[in-house]
């Protein structure tokens, strides 16, 4: 197992600390992954802080912070948004950085990756956050078993430095067949390590199996597997990714909104772009733990979010 650079317990809140209101809610979160268009375009589009607020307005209750290039949030801003996010009870959660690679079989890569995460870790004990997202990374030309090992490894030893937190490292399902992160990996490697629980993301996994979720009974398959895992794992969390998706051979190729069509050929003919959010809602009712699931649909994401949990809740 590799060393990481992690420091135990030097920041990270104990399990028993105090949680927000949003945090103690026993009803599933549902939001939004960044600022959406809708959002920046309005009067207070300007003022980020204004997010909570506007999020509060439309009925959500979760934000995920994209810190997909580095986790660079000054500190003020982060005590700022901790305290907005406990007075219009959203709850946070942080996307890491794409940079971080954990089954990286170069020392030096692994080294820079531990540093970045353990930045993450600093800035959500900041922002009050309990739920951090990352990509488990490439297969680096070998097998998912092979990368698997090397990433529950990686991750181990890194969670292991940081000491029992509260604070959980959730590892998103891969949209593109060159990268780790089939259903099957995440919840087996989620299963290995305390502290690491599954996200997924049912855009990625539709564009991973190349139109394995366009039907329902095929999301229901997926929803049926996820339930047993919550049934063996009762004490793993579960976080959400959604969006419909285009994709090609070698899976996602871009996210799309809910009103996106795609033209069948030459026929005239039209169809969404999947997978729905009909199919997707049941799965998420027949979870009965809290989860927070974040909308990711293309420069619409408040209206993912508000379909999702207007379909879940009704």
């Amino acid at each position: 197992m590799r060393e990481s650079t992690a420091r135990s317990g030097q920041f990270c809140n104990p399990v028993e600390a105090t949680l927000t209101p949003a945090m103690n809610r026993q009803m599933p979160n549902f939001g939004v992954g960044g600022f959406p268009p809708a959002f920046v375009r309005g009067t207070t589009g300007k003022d980020r802080s204004a997010i909570f607020a506007w999020l509060a307005g439309l009925g959500l209750n979760a934000l995920e912070l994209q810190m997909t290039r580095g986790a660079n949030m000054p500190k003020h801003t982060c005590r700022l948004y901790r305290k907005l996010a406990e007075n219009y009870g959203i709850r946070l959660s942080i996307h890491g950085s794409y940079y971080i690679v954990l089954s990286s079989p170069e020392p030096e890569k692994y080294r820079r990756s531990t540093e970045s995460l353990l930045r993450t870790f600093e800035l959500a004990d900041e922002l009050g956050v309990r739920e951090i997202v990352i990509h488990p990374g490439s297969l680096y030309g070998q097998d998912e078993e092979e990368a698997a090992k090397r990433f529950v490894d990686g991750v181990g030893a890194f969670m292991e430095k940081l000491g029992r937190c509260g604070t959980g490292l959730f590892i998103e399902t891969a949209g593109k067949l060159g990268q780790l992160g089939s259903v099957e990996a995440i919840l087996d490697m989620a299963s290995q390590v305390d502290g690491v629980e599954p996200c997924i993301d049912f855009g990625h996994v539709h564009a991973r199996t190349l139109g394995g979720l366009s039907e329902a009974e095929a999301v229901a398959a997926l929803g049926s597997r996820l339930v047993e895992f919550a049934a063996r794992w009762p004490g793993k969390r579960f976080h959400f990714h959604y969006t419909p998706i285009h994709y090609g051979l070698r899976g996602e190729i871009q996210h799309r909104a809910l009103s996106d069509i795609r033209p069948l050929g030459i026929s005239g003919r039209s169809e969404p772009f999947y997978p729905r959010p009909e199919p997707v809602a049941e799965v998420l009712r027949r979870i009965l733990s809290r989860f927070t699931a974040i909308s990711e649909t293309l420069d619409s994401q408040e209206e993912g979010g508000l379909a999702l949990q207007n379909l879940c809740l009704r």
